[in-house]
């Protein structure tokens, strides 16, 4: 029996195939944050505030990005957990998550 909807099970495998180290992590999103931040910097050594704003807003983005995934994930995550909670705690085995 599957007690967690495909989303679910989908959310579950994500975050169980994420990378684990500090460095696969900062690899993961440097691709994002590197180039602004070298750009920022070229403008404050060549006082260029249009670079810097423009490297300041890209970063911005990238937080409310990555603020709004959260978020979006979160739900789902907390409530495949609950049922895997219920599911165990009524007598049932817990079931692993399919692998992707």
């Amino acid at each position: 029996m599957n007690i967690l909807t495909p989303e679910e099970q989908s959310t579950i495998s994500r975050f169980l195939t994420e990378p684990r180290g500090t460095l696969d992590r900062f690899l993961q999103y440097a691709i994002y944050f590197v180039p602004s931040l070298v750009f920022g910097l070229y403008g404050i050594w060549k006082a260029d505030l249009a670079a810097v704003a423009l490297a300041y807003v890209v970063l911005l983005g990238l937080v409310a990005y990555l603020i709004r995934s959260q978020g979006r994930a979160n739900p789902i995550f907390r409530s495949a957990i609950r049922k895997l909670i219920e599911n165990a705690g009524a007598g049932g085995a817990i079931p692993a998550p399919p692998i992707t």
